[in-house]
């Protein structure tokens, strides 16, 4: 049975019986076995896992990632529910959710945040973005740092209910971020929220960071890269504006005062750079 220990004060981590441990050669073929490519193969060696010890968090979660590859949709979210039910049944009485946490920094942690996570999109991808965003926040509450890149899916979610006030609350938890998601939408979110000053400073930045974005938004025609990897963009790239565009172009263009202003700051900026080389 999983169980939760104190590290710190308000920080906690899983603890894991002693199978565990001998089960993580096991565990890893099954894994190289998804890279590879070899799903059946994975799926047996990831259920054999589970049948020595069915609360194995990573196992779950692979199994079901491979189980989603597969269109087997159903039965991922079956396991990641499951996950989640057992990482929550760890949780002891005096765990006080919103002040305690589960930092990444510790690597028991991770099975669990990664099921959450997989849930959590899962539900998103359904179009139940009230439930999704409520594992968002739980997962952004547990773990503060966002080594999982939450926040973008937390702010995109706030966006698409119309709630400016909190996506911006969450963008300013970031500062200094560097994801399209988060500061495009910091600029956005000011937009909607009527603060015009603001809004400009926070786009002007977002556009010497990432200037490929707003210029991917204005375009009349987008394309992607024929060797575009969702999973490895590159900061900065044209991948990650047609990426952005992709998922954010829907909240700019619905809004034509929004794209004017974009187009706007952007010939503010053009210019700008002339009168410098002039």
């Amino acid at each position: 049975m999983l169980k939760l220990s104190r590290v710190a004060p308000h920080e906690w981590r899983f603890v894991y019986p002693d199978i565990y441990d001998g089960l993580m050669d096991q565990f890893h073929a099954g894994c190289e076995l998804y890279e590879e490519g070899n799903l059946d193969e994975a799926v047996r060696v990831f259920r054999a896992v589970l049948a020595q010890m069915p609360d194995h968090l990573d196992a779950l979660h692979h199994l079901a990632l491979v189980l989603s590859e597969q269109n087997l949709l159903d039965k991922a979210r079956d396991l990641w529910s499951q996950a989640g039910r057992i990482g929550h049944k760890a949780f002891p009485q005096d765990f006080q959710p919103g002040k305690d946490s589960l930092e990444w920094g510790w690597l028991e942690n991770r099975p669990f945040l990664r099921c959450l996570r997989g849930l959590a999109l899962d539900t998103y991808n359904l179009g139940k973005v009230e439930e999704a965003l409520e594992l968002f926040q739980e997962l952004l509450s547990l773990n503060p740092n966002d080594n999982q890149g939450i926040r973008a899916m937390a702010v995109e979610a706030l966006f698409k209910l119309g709630r400016f006030e909190d996506a911006l609350d969450i963008t300013e938890h970031y500062p200094g971020d560097m994801m399209s998601e988060t500061i495009y939408g910091r600029a956005l979110a000011l937009f909607k929220l009527g603060q015009q000053q603001k809004a400009s400073v926070a786009l002007q930045q977002a556009m010497e960071y990432l200037p490929l974005v707003a210029k991917e938004l204005l375009k009349t025609r987008h394309r992607l890269s024929k060797t575009a990897n969702p999973d490895m963009v590159a900061i900065g790239s044209a991948n990650e504006a047609y990426y952005y565009w992709e998922d954010w172009g829907q909240f700019w263009e619905e809004d034509p005062e929004a794209l004017k202003w974009l187009r706007g700051m952007m010939m503010q900026t053009k210019k700008g750079s002339q009168d410098k080389d002039r």
